[in-house]
């Protein structure tokens, strides 16, 4: 029998498509095309050099970071639109913008204007409700023609009072503040207010030169806040020698464009991002905020301690007193460090009292301390509340009563704090916010 064997059948022969390429080119055209090969991915190249190899590595390393990066930032995306949502939800949990509003009710219709001698002032006839966050209570402003926040009628003896937003009475009603009430209680003197916000010695200073020898009195308090005056005097004035020289320009010249830009950038987020709030003020804020002085603090407390010398030689010529009253921020009643090393000012404020004759010291941070700061701060706002403006009337009338060797030597009475009610930003009660000013 016999066997038929299938032989297989014949394989065609096979070429890849360089192999028949190098077979129809020159030696010199496959050399160039294999030592393009690493830089250009042609599926007719049969050589990939090692520069080709890390160089695809490469762009797809830079593909993934790419990846990443771009998931990355959709992710915090994510977490910023919850965290924002969150924030909507529970506006109880938001750090408020803290944007003033202003309702004025005549003009003129802006709240400051520029001095030639003291830098500036509250616009003069001014009458307007303001409120600092929608947290805090409204409040209404009376100016009067000199330019400041006293419409009281002024009977006996006189004393002058300097300062800023603390004394002007930011957050709270003319008749709350500490030096209106000290008109309530003293109806035998009459304590003019010279106060406006942002206000520090340079200021006050170059105001109680212009002011002081027109006034008969024999004391004059300087109103003093540990949380900001350093840096507005920083930003006011110089050292000059031994003593200081004053320049109201100095706090425009260092505006740029490119700092506007910043602001108005921060602003911008400010304003539409609850998260950026929060972060803004307990991670960013504490390392900017006061900046100029505390870049240098040492410049800035002697700076702040000449300024209160020649304050004292002015009452001195006078022949008045000069009472540093000493108000606390509340950064410093909670326990935070807001920068401004208040213990380093009480230092130089009780060094210089010390060497200064007819200079005292008042610190009404112990009777604050003390208090509930819930009840002594604004919501939002960190200026004094009602209640807190009559805690430093009350350390201050004890002061008068029994530790001013120019009073009348007598005890102070006990005094008892009375909330008033709120008001309405009604333009239409205007005279009648104002009378319960004007009488006392």
């Amino acid at each position: 029998m016999v066997k038929r064997i299938r032989l297989p059948m014949a394989r065609r022969p096979f070429y890849r498509e360089a192999d028949t390429r190098s077979a129809m080119v020159s030696p010199l055209e496959l050399s160039t095309e294999t030592a393009v090969a690493g830089t250009r991915h042609d599926t007719g190249s049969a050589v990939e050099t090692p520069t080709g190899r890390v160089g695809r590595k490469a762009r797809g390393r830079a593909a993934a970071i790419a990846g990443n990066l771009l998931l990355l930032g959709l992710s915090i995306a994510f977490v910023v639109a919850l965290f924002e949502t969150f924030l909507a939800a529970f506006p109880q949990f938001q750090v408020q913008a803290n944007e003033g509003k202003y309702l004025f009710c005549s003009p003129p219709y802006t709240r400051h204007v520029e001095h030639p001698v003291f830098g500036y002032t509250e616009s003069p006839g001014a009458s307007y409700f303001e409120r600092n966050s929608r947290l805090d209570p409204w409040y209404y402003v009376r100016v009067n023609e000199e330019g400041f926040r006293d419409n009281q009628s002024h009977d006996g003896e006189r004393v002058i009072v300097l300062g800023d937003s603390m004394l002007r009475g930011t957050l709270v009603n003319e008749h709350e503040t500490f030096a209106s009430l000290m008109n309530q209680w003293h109806p035998d003197m009459g304590f003019h207010i010279y106060g406006v916000g942002g206000y520090g010695q340079a200021n006050t200073l170059e105001l109680y030169r212009d002011k002081g020898a027109t006034l008969p009195h024999r004391l004059v308090i300087q109103q003093f806040t540990l949380p900001n005056d350093l840096d507005d005097n920083v930003e006011r004035a110089k050292r000059a020698g031994d003593g200081i020289e004053v320049d109201f320009e100095k706090i425009t010249a260092k505006t740029t464009e490119s700092t506007i830009f910043l602001l108005e950038v921060h602003k911008f987020i400010w304003r539409v991002s609850s998260l950026y709030r929060i972060v803004y003020n307990f991670s960013i804020r504490s390392h900017f905020e006061n900046w100029d002085a505390r870049r240098d603090i040492d410049n800035a407390l002697e700076l702040t301690r000449r300024l209160l010398v020649a304050l004292a030689e002015a009452a001195r010529a006078n022949n008045a007193d000069l009472l540093l009253l000493a108000i606390p921020g509340w950064p410093e009643i909670v326990g935070r460090d807001d920068g401004m090393a208040p213990e380093r000012q009480r230092e130089m404020l009780r060094a210089f009292v010390s060497e200064t004759a007819n200079a005292h010291l008042l610190d009404v941070t112990p009777r604050l301390v003390e208090a509930d700061p819930s009840r002594t701060y604004g919501v939002i706002d960190k200026h004094l509340t009602p209640y807190g403006h009559f805690l430093v009337a009350e350390v201050l009338d004890q002061w008068m009563e029994e530790g001013w060797h120019g009073g009348p030597g007598g005890i102070a009475s006990e005094r008892e704090f009375v909330q008033q009610p709120a008001i309405s930003p009604d333009c239409s009660l205007t005279d009648d916010y104002l009378e319960w000013v004007q009488p006392i």
